[in-house]
Order: C-alpha cells, then sequence, then structure tokens
C-alpha cells in the first residue's frame, strides 16, 4: 500500500479552544483509529469512577514507520464542555503531564504504521475530581502541538436515576419518534436551594453530538426531580444502524460488494446503500454506531489489522440544498469533509471514500441541509419509533460556592 507521508498539520492550542467547546478531534492526518475505551467494555462510554482504579485505554495509530514521542494531559471541563475553571493541580494528582510509553509498529500490513496506546489512571497521574474531561496529546515538548483530544467522563456517583423510553406521547408523533421520561433520585446528600440551577441533566442519543440537550425540569419532589412531557423530551425515531464488516481482506462479508488490490492499496467497496426513508421498519442488531478492530489472520488486532479505502455508494440524485454524510464513531460522530458524500457525475449517484481499518463498523447516512447543524434521518433512514436506540443520561450538580460543574450520575437504557 502507498505510504502516507504529508506535511503534519497540528492545532495550536489557542485554535484549538478559539471556540471554547472542547471536541473528540483529530488534528494530524497521519493519526487515525484514535480511541479511548473502557478496559472492562467496549460498548459504553469512556468513564472512570473518580473512587476506583480501574480506568480507559487510549489507542491510535501513526501512519508512519518512525516512532514519535508524545506527551499528553487533562482538561476539566464543565457540562457543555466549556474549560473550567479549575487548574491542573485542583484536579490532577501526580504529573500534570505525562509520556505515552506503550508504542509498536504494525506487523504484516501493507500499510505500516505504529500502535499507541496508553491506561488512564495510571500510577503516575490519578484524577480527582468528577467532570468533563479532555485527553490532550501533543507532540513531546511542546503542549501547543496538538494531535488529539478525546472527551471521557470521571463520575462521583451521588443520586440515582430511573428513565423509561416509549413511543413519543404527541399522536402526530407516534410513529415516527421516541420520548424519554428521567427522574432523579436519592438526592439527599446534596445541598441546593434551586435545583434546576444546581442540578442538569443532559440527554443523548446513540454517540450523536448534534441532538443531545439539556432537559428541564418539570416537577420537584421531596426526594426526586422529574423531568418529562416537554418537547426536549422527543426525539427521532431513525432506523437501525447500517453495517459492513471487512475483517477479512481475502473474502466478502456482510454488505461487502468487493475487494480488490490496485496500486499498493486495499479497496474494498461496499454494496449500494439501500433508500430507507419510505420503507418499513426493520429490525436487525447493531453496536449503535461503533466499530471494533479486527482481522480474521492473527490475533493482535492492534498491530496486524491492515488499512484499506472502503467506497459507500448512495443512489440519490443531485441535491443543492444540503449534503449528506457517512455518521458514527467511525466519523467521530461530525459532519466534516472526511465523511461527506460527493455527487459523481459518471456513476449518477453520490460515492465516499474513507481510509479505515480491518473491523466491524456501524454507521447511518444523515442528510444536513446548507447552513444547519443537526442532521436529519428522514431523506434516506428513514424515522421510526421501533427503534432500538440508546439514550445515554447525564447528571450535573454545580455545588454552593463552586464554579464548575461535577459528574453525580449517569444510566445508559435503551428502547426494546
Amino acid at each position: 500500500m502507498r505510504k502516507f507521508f504529508p506535511i503534519l498539520i497540528v492545532l495550536s492550542v489557542n485554535l484549538l479552544y478559539a471556540q471554547n467547546v472542547l471536541q473528540d478531534r483529530v488534528y494530524s492526518p497521519l493519526i487515525k483509529t484514535a480511541k479511548l475505551e473502557s478496559v472492562s467494555s467496549k460498548i459504553i462510554l469512556p468513564i472512570v469512577d473518580v473512587n476506583q482504579s480501574e480506568g480507559l485505554l487510549l489507542s491510535f495509530d501513526e501512519l508512519d514507520e518512525q516512532t514519535h514521542r508524545y506527551e499528553y494531559t487533562f482538561v476539566h471541563c464543565n457540562s457543555d464542555w466549556t474549560q473550567s475553571s479549575l487548574q491542573p493541580s485542583d484536579y490532577i494528582e501526580g504529573f500534570e503531564t505525562a509520556m505515552i510509553e506503550n508504542y509498536a509498529n504494525s506487523f504484516n500490513t501493507l500499510q505500516r504504521f505504529v500502535h499507541y496506546e496508553q491506561a488512564i489512571p495510571n500510577s503516575t497521574t490519578r484524577l480527582t475530581k468528577s467532570g468533563n474531561y479532555i485527553l490532550k496529546v501533543f507532540k513531546e515538548g511542546e503542549p501547543e502541538q496538538v494531535v488529539l483530544t478525546k472527551r471521557f467522563y470521571c463520575i462521583d456517583k451521588q443520586c440515582e436515576t430511573a428513565a423509561s423510553v416509549m413511543q413519543a406521547r404527541e399522536p402526530s408523533l407516534r410513529n415516527t419518534h421516541q420520548e424519554i421520561d428521567v427522574k432523579v433520585l436519592s438526592l439527599s446528600g446534596l445541598t441546593f436551594d434551586s435545583p434546576h440551577q444546581r442540578i442538569k441533566v443532559l440527554v443523548q442519543q446513540n454517540g450523536r453530538e448534534d441532538t443531545k440537550r439539556f432537559l428541564p425540569l418539570s416537577e420537584e419532589r421531596a426526594t426526586e426531580l422529574i423531568y418529562n412531557f416537554r418537547k426536549e423530551n422527543i426525539f427521532e425515531g431513525g432506523s437501525v444502524f447500517r453495517i459492513f464488516d471487512f475483517t477479512s481482506l481475502r473474502s466478502r462479508s456482510a454488505f461487502v460488494e468487493n475487494i480488490d488490490y490496485i496500486g499498493g492499496e486495499n479497496i474494498v467497496r461496499l454494496r449500494q446503500e439501500e433508500l430507507r426513508g419510505r420503507s418499513p421498519f426493520v429490525s436487525r442488531s447493531d453496536i449503535k454506531g461503533q466499530y471494533y478492530v479486527r482481522n480474521d489472520i492473527d490475533d493482535n488486532e492492534a498491530l496486524c489489522s491492515d488499512y484499506a479505502w472502503v467506497y459507500f455508494y448512495l443512489p440519490m440524485p443531485l441535491d443543492l440544498e444540503g449534503n449528506f454524510y457517512a455518521v458514527g464513531e467511525m466519523s467521530e460522530w461530525r459532519y466534516s469533509q472526511q465523511n461527506m458524500f460527493t455527487f459523481d457525475n459518471r456513476l449518477n449517484q453520490y460515492v465516499l471514500k474513507m481510509l479505515l481499518k480491518q473491523g466491524y463498523y456501524n454507521y447511518q447516512i444523515l442528510y444536513l441541509p446548507h447552513g444547519d447543524t443537526v442532521g436529519q434521518y428522514q431523506k434516506v433512514e428513514g424515522n421510526h419509533s421501533e427503534t432500538p436506540n440508546r439514550y445515554n443520561i447525564f447528571v450535573y450538580y454545580r455545588e454552593p460556592g463552586n464554579d464548575y460543574d461535577s459528574f453525580i450520575g449517569f444510566q445508559s437504557v435503551e428502547y426494546h
């Protein structure tokens, strides 16, 4: 496979924070397959308990045969992912920056790369405050040369939640939308005189960043807070995630049309996408938009899984009012040039090409009108109230006298 040696592009810290809201981002074109996962389960969000040692694993590849030295640090954030007022010494016990010590070269792959890993927390660095966090990775000795940032959560559980998901109560939305009702319980240990100011409840559907929202408080009772019967509690249902599997580069598997080796590169062409906007709901198991790295040759998935150019084909006419995107963990749940379909006049359909590591992938195709920030299911995926979406519920607390948010409660619930 042709080697990737573009000029290393990084983003200064000043530009990174210019918009205040800190994001999951990769800023170097050489960095691929950046993941931050729970060591106990790869299917839940990256959440670490402030009172426990078991944590997370950062991993990423650099498409280069030469090893580079990287450091990492942490940035404490509020519930809206703006940087909090805390200084690193307020929430880090140990070294405020540390080296990524674990790395190895790929083995038996066409695309050469160096794989990096780092356990968090560890013997040199521990977090002492709950909240939202950014893990920032940068070139050794150059903290302004950021190559990637990953979001994660540190919880200090101080409450319970009870959530239920159902068809939307509004008659006009019952077949297309879902509604989630939330209760926050066991708050006796917390101090607040105004719960709508001190307690914040945020709901996220699957991993989508563009539709997550804070719920308004509906009712305050002696021992619980109620969040229901509001428009913010209603989400589009969407459809089950699309799937493709290229754990093998020797034989076709689910939704793969063909596999080629052209010009020193692996080429994987997917079957033409099905348009589901007007189709009835079809049930199928999925992994809620995530992906797993794996291959069929060697158990060392990190070092022996190769890269391939994956082609997606969307049989839609040219649309001048918006763009189509393949969205999921593989795209960092973003809408960017890297995961946007472009119209191919020769093929008379939309085409997308992404460089991906061997594995099993989930994604959806969303439509984003020009000028909008929220992707739409309806044009390609359709909307169904039966869709088994996962809803993540986050509870934040701002203690009197503090000017930062603590993360005190979490629940993940699926609609069946």
